[in-house]
């Protein structure tokens, strides 16, 4: 990876101080959606991409309208394949289009146009895997990739990168993320991967009476339909289908590999499928942190009861829309106004107190 830190390119100072995450759910590939000269792919022009950052931090700096901390994105990727230190790691974007989906996921930005350079070239699609990965080992960003417009409405990050985007996000040899990639918001290939809850693996390939008892739960619950010859003791794609419609049906969304609803079971939607969780509970109380495209104002999710009975029972109750406030799946905005003022009770996290529940906020309320 070649790194290009702020100090390296002349990045101004920050106007304000960065909000900290402590992760994200993924990344979202980005481009500058404005001309860029192709001149700057050539092979003698590197020279000249330090010096192209400072002028979009420039812009960005000088956007009233917005009002910008800083540069917008994590990190900016050249044509030469070199990886600019943006905002950075651990710090909130402020280009994904609002402030759930900023906080949600990573920005990543290709220095790319939509006019003059347009097609990234094979430097600039490593590059962008290298930011990537920088983004997982450093800052906690979880496995999902997907494009700009597959949260917002919006061109970005253009038709060519999207493309390769939902192609799987991967190098020119073929190689993708270390960790595996999504595909978009509500579709992708069929995941095929495992994890493991309480000892057990579940998964593509994985075996044995918990994966009957998985297949023989979905068919209970209506599910059956995927499976030719009944549930059994191997996961085939048929559990995984059978998995996703369930997830689905519970409120669930994105299909990708690494998504909500990939079929391929976290700790909720699989305790909320069998009434409890098999294997050798952890030494930890505290459920995995379910994502944070589980709190979408206005939509439901399994594991919003969850934080409601911490909230709840840490008494932060005040906002409710009837005689009192009652766990529910529904993330409204009395749910979020609960976990805000839980957030600035606790100084590690008044800093940031939006109301939108991270790792650290699930962690501590629910401890």
């Amino acid at each position: 990876m070649k790194l290009v830190t702020r100090a390296q390119w002349g990045a101004r100072p920050p106007r304000y101080d960065l909000a900290y995450i402590a992760g994200t759910q993924g990344v979202k590939v980005h481009y500058e959606g404005t001309y860029v000269p192709k001149s700057l792919a050539a092979s003698d022009a590197h020279s000249s991409c330090a010096g192209h950052v400072r002028d979009i931090q420039a812009s960005h700096l000088a956007n009233a309208k917005e009002d910008y901390s800083d540069i917008a994105y994590n990190a900016l990727v050249c044509p030469h394949g070199a990886v600019f230190e943006g905002r950075g790691l651990h710090r909130k974007t402020a280009a994904n289009g609002n402030q759930p989906l900023n906080i949600k996921d990573y920005a990543v930005c290709a220095m790319l146009g939509d006019s003059g350079l347009v097609q990234p070239p094979d430097a600039q699609l490593g590059g962008l895997v290298d930011a990537i990965e920088w983004l997982r080992s450093g800052g906690a960003a979880g496995r999902e990739v997907l494009g700009h417009r597959d949260g917002y409405a919006t061109e970005c990050p253009g038709d060519p990168l999207y493309a390769w985007v939902r192609a799987g996000a991967h190098r020119p040899d073929g190689t993708g993320p270390q960790g595996g990639a999504g595909g978009s918001a509500t579709g992708g290939t069929l995941a095929r991967y495992q994890v493991t809850i309480n000892g057990l693996r579940y998964g593509y390939g994985a075996s044995g009476a918990h994966v009957t008892a998985v297949g023989t739960a979905l068919t209970a619950h209506g599910f059956g339909r995927f499976y030719t010859i009944g549930p059994g003791p191997e996961w085939t794609d048929a559990d995984t289908r059978a998995m996703q419609a369930f997830q689905l049906s519970i409120g669930y969304e994105g299909t990708a590999p690494h998504q909500d609803a990939d079929g391929v079971p976290g700790p909720v939607s699989l305790q909320q499928l069998l009434g409890t969780l098999p294997g050798k509970p952890t030494s930890s109380t505290v459920p995995p942190f379910p994502g944070r495209s589980a709190f979408v104002l206005g939509k439901s999710n399994p594991a919003v009861t969850v934080l409601d009975g911490g909230l709840v029972r840490r008494g932060f109750a005040r906002h409710h829309a009837g005689a009192k406030y009652a766990p529910g799946p529904l993330f409204s905005e009395n749910t979020r106004l609960n976990v805000r003022d839980f957030q600035r009770s606790v100084p590690a996290l008044a800093g940031d107190a939006d109301g939108y529940p991270g790792p650290l906020t699930w962690q501590l309320l629910l401890s």
